[in-house]
């Protein structure tokens, strides 16, 4: 897969689950059922979004080590679109993104090394 369409995918991803998801949520369900989907999406839907940029960083390290990142400094921002207002405690919570996207980068980097290697040996 080609460098430009990754990072195509990338932003695709960032802009649907970190802010059209949200945004549709608050307007379909608003009240109680809304702020559900929110804590849902940012307990277990978000993680593994950016667990998933972390392995398709991995797939390129040298050229998407930045994806995790992106994808930490992007939710506070997208999600106060979202919802029409800036929270900056978000940021706080954002940074146990971090770690998330840097270890699924990491592990898919090793994986995929550990593979061209045993191809290498066969």
């Amino acid at each position: 897969m080609k460098l430009i369409t990754k990072i195509i995918i990338a932003a695709a991803v960032l802009l649907l689950f970190m802010m059209l998801l949200p945004m549709a949520a608050i307007k379909a369900f608003p009240g109680w059922a809304g702020l559900g989907f929110l804590f849902f999406s940012f307990f277990a839907v978000d993680p593994l979004v950016v667990a998933g940029l972390g392995v398709l960083a991995g797939t390129d390290v040298r050229r998407l080590w930045w994806l995790p990142l992106l994808s930490v400094v992007c939710f506070p921002l997208l999600f106060g679109i979202a919802v029409s207002d800036f929270v900056w405690d978000l940021y706080i919570y954002s940074a146990i993104y971090l770690p998330i996207g840097y270890c699924a980068m990491l592990v898919t980097y090793f994986i995929k090394k550990r593979a061209m290697k045993d191809k290498a040996v066969k």
